[in-house]
Parts: C-alpha cells; structure tokens; sequence
C-alpha cells in the first residue's frame, strides 16, 4: 500500500514539473510498477532515478533498462511488448503486447470437483 501512495507522488511531481511535456513521454503505471514510453528523449526520462531517491525509493536495477520499443521487446505486468512477427505472405511485423508465456486455455479442476 505504501508503494502506491510514492508512487502517486512521484506522479503528481512528473505532472507538475512537466516532465511529459519535457520527455515527450508518458507513464504507463501499475501499483508500484511502470514504464516511461517516450519518444526520443527516453535517456533523460532516467531522471526518474534520482526522483525516486529523493522520496526514498530506489528502483530495481536489474529491471531498469531503455529500449526501442520499435526494434525490441520488453516486458511490463506480465507482457511482453514490441515488436512481433508474424508468418505471413508479406512477412508482417506488428507492433503488439503478447502474453510472457503461452494461455492454456483448460481450467484445472479443484479437489472439490
């Protein structure tokens, strides 16, 4: 619960500071998880570190990376987004979200069953 009160601090703070404007980005939130989507100034939207710091927070290194969503994939709240392609005539590349790992679409029956 505590995650999600900074981190709608640190929120209130990109709003008010402008940094969207700024970054041309936006931030994609989740409870205490997020992702800068930003479009050509993705390095200074790592100013975020040093806001997280200033409330205390410190951000998981070994998930703190900036990607070309265009060219790579990245994972965020169980998906994995970017690029994905497709066997098709045309050889299509699309720019999607997919499931991190494949749906079984057969429920598990319960012992109660």
């Amino acid at each position: 619960m505590l995650s999600v009160i900074y981190m709608n601090r640190f929120l209130k703070h990109w709003h008010r500071t402008g940094r969207g404007e700024a970054f041309r980005a936006h931030v994609i939130s989740y409870a205490d998880d997020f992702v800068i989507l930003s479009r050509g100034h993705a390095d200074e939207a790592l100013w975020t570190k040093a806001v997280m710091t200033k409330l205390g927070l410190t951000l998981n290194e070994a998930k703190t990376s900036v990607k070309d969503a265009r060219h790579e994939r990245f994972d965020f709240l169980g998906y994995s987004l970017g690029p994905h392609y497709f066997p098709t005539a045309a050889g299509g590349i699309w720019a999607q979200a997919r499931p991190r790992r494949a749906c079984n679409g057969s429920r598990r029956k319960s012992a109660n069953s």
